[in-house]
C-alpha cells in the first residue's frame, strides 16, 4: 500500500485532524498537511478536499501542532517532561486550536493560553481541587481571579472535564482619569507610531484594537473622519479627527498589509518603555498609571462633561448598552464638583430663538418672567 501523502504537496508530515462522516453512515479519517495546512480525507484510493485554509490561518493551526509534536519528540528523546505533563500541553494547544476555528480574537487566545500555561505550573491541571486552592493562593485580585476562572472553566469543559468553578466577584472601581496635559505629555515625548496611535486614541476615545484595525482606506483625508471597525461588541461608527492627527498620519510609513499601524505586541512594549522613562524624566508617578484604555476614559469623561449628553456619549464610545456609558457620569460628578464653570447665558421668547440656541450647544436652565434662559459652557 502506498504511503499516505498529502495531494497538493505530495508531503508525508501529516496529522490526524477527526473523522469525516459520510451520508451512508460511515466515517473516514480526515488529514492535516504539517507542511502547506491543507485538510483533506482519504477515501479509499481516492482524496476528497475537505477545506483549503487560507495561508496565515494555516501558518496558525500548523504551529500549535508542530509544537505539540517537538514537544512530544523532546520527551522520547529523553526529556525531563514527564508524560502527564506532555498530554497536559497537548490538551492545551487542541484546545487554543479549537478557539482558533471557532473565531476568537488572537488577544482572547492569547489571553487562555498564558492562564493555562502559568496554571499548568502551579499545578496538576487534571486536578480541578488543586487547581481551585492554587487560584485561591495566587496574589492576583478578584477581578483577575474571575477571568482565570472563566478560562479554566471552558478549558475544563472543552476537554469533557466536570469542574465546579470558584465564586469569585469582580471589585468594581472607578477607573483612573489624567489630566489632558498629562495626555498630552505622553503624545509628544513617545515615538511616531506611538503618539500616532495615542492622538488616535485621544481624540476618538476607540478602544486600542480598533485603532490598531485600522487601514488607510479607513481614513477620509479630506472630510478629517475615521471608520472605526468595532471589536468587543460595539457599534462601528465614523468620527471626526483633527489636523494634528492627519498630519500624524501621514507621517507613517505605508505597510504591506494595508493597515496604519504593526503588531500590537511591538507596539505596547514601545508605550511602557517610553512611558517609564517620561514618569523618571518629569518624577511623576501618575504616568505610569496611563494605559492605552485611559484615553477611552478620558474621553468619555471629558465628552459627557462637555454636553451633559449621556445618548451622545454611547454613541461616540459605541457602547450598545447605555448602562456601560453611566459610568462617566458619576466619574464627571467626582471630577468636576469642585470646579467654577463659567457660561455664556442667552435667553428666547420665541420658539424660534429657542430652536437657534439649542442648534448652537446651548442647553435650558429655566423660565423667569415669560423669558426662557439657556447656558453654554465657555
Amino acid at each position: 500500500m502506498a504511503e499516505l501523502c498529502c495531494p497538493e504537496c505530495g508531503s508525508n508530515r501529516l496529522f490526524k485532524d477527526g473523522l469525516r462522516y459520510l451520508n451512508d453512515g460511515s466515517q473516514i479519517q480526515r488529514w492535516l498537511c504539517r507542511n502547506c495546512g491543507l485538510r483533506f480525507s482519504e477515501n479509499r484510493n481516492s482524496f476528497k478536499n475537505c477545506q483549503t485554509n487560507s495561508k496565515s490561518d494555516a501558518h496558525q493551526k500548523v504551529k500549535l501542532l508542530v509544537e505539540v509534536q517537538k514537544e512530544i519528540e523532546k520527551w522520547q528523546a529523553g526529556g525531563t517532561e514527564t508524560q502527564q505533563q506532555l498530554d497536559i500541553k497537548g490538551k492545551i494547544l487542541e484546545f487554543l486550536w479549537h478557539l482558533q476555528k471557532q473565531g476568537f480574537s488572537a488577544e482572547t487566545v492569547k489571553f487562555y493560553n498564558r492562564v493555562l500555561r502559568i496554571m499548568s505550573q502551579k499545578a496538576n491541571l487534571l486536578d480541578g481541587e488543586a487547581v481551585k486552592e492554587t487560584l485561591a493562593k495566587m496574589p492576583i485580585s478578584e477581578t483577575t481571579k474571575c477571568n482565570y476562572a472563566y478560562a479554566l472553566q471552558s478549558f475544563y469543559k472543552h476537554i469533557g472535564v466536570e469542574w465546579n468553578p470558584p465564586k469569585y466577584k469582580p471589585k468594581k472601581s472607578l477607573p483612573f482619569i489624567p489630566t489632558e496635559q498629562e495626555l498630552n505629555l505622553l503624545i509628544a515625548n513617545t515615538s511616531k507610531n506611538v503618539s500616532a496611535v495615542l492622538q488616535l486614541l485621544k481624540e476618538t476615545g476607540a478602544r486600542i484594537g480598533e485603532i490598531l484595525k485600522l487601514k488607510w482606506t479607513d481614513i477620509d483625508f479630506e472630510r478629517k473622519n475615521v471608520r472605526i471597525t468595532p471589536e468587543k461588541g460595539s457599534l462601528p461608527r465614523i468620527l471626526p479627527i483633527s489636523d494634528l492627527a492627519i498630519s500624524m498620519i501621514k507621517r507613517l510609513k505605508p505597510r504591506e498589509d494595508g493597515k496604519l499601524f504593526g503588531r500590537r505586541q511591538n507596539l505596547s512594549t514601545a508605550f511602557y518603555k517610553q512611558r517609564k522613562r517620561l514618569a523618571y524624566k518629569l518624577q511623576n508617578p501618575r504616568l505610569l498609571q496611563i494605559s492605552f484604555h485611559t484615553f477611552r476614559h478620558w474621553k468619555g469623561t471629558i465628552e459627557y462633561h462637555k454636553t451633559r449628553d449621556i445618548l451622545y456619549t454611547q454613541r461616540l464610545l459605541g457602547h450598545r448598552n447605555i448602562q456601560n456609558t453611566l459610568i462617566y457620569v458619576n466619574i464627571e460628578q467626582a471630577l468636576f464638583q469642585n470646579t467654577n464653570e463659567e457660561f455664556h447665558v442667552a435667553t428666547a421668547r420665541t420658539v424660534e430663538e429657542a430652536c437657534r440656541l439649542i442648534e448652537v450647544g446651548f442647553e435650558y436652565v429655566t423660565d423667569m418672567d415669560g423669558v426662557k434662559i439657556f447656558r453654554k459652557r465657555r
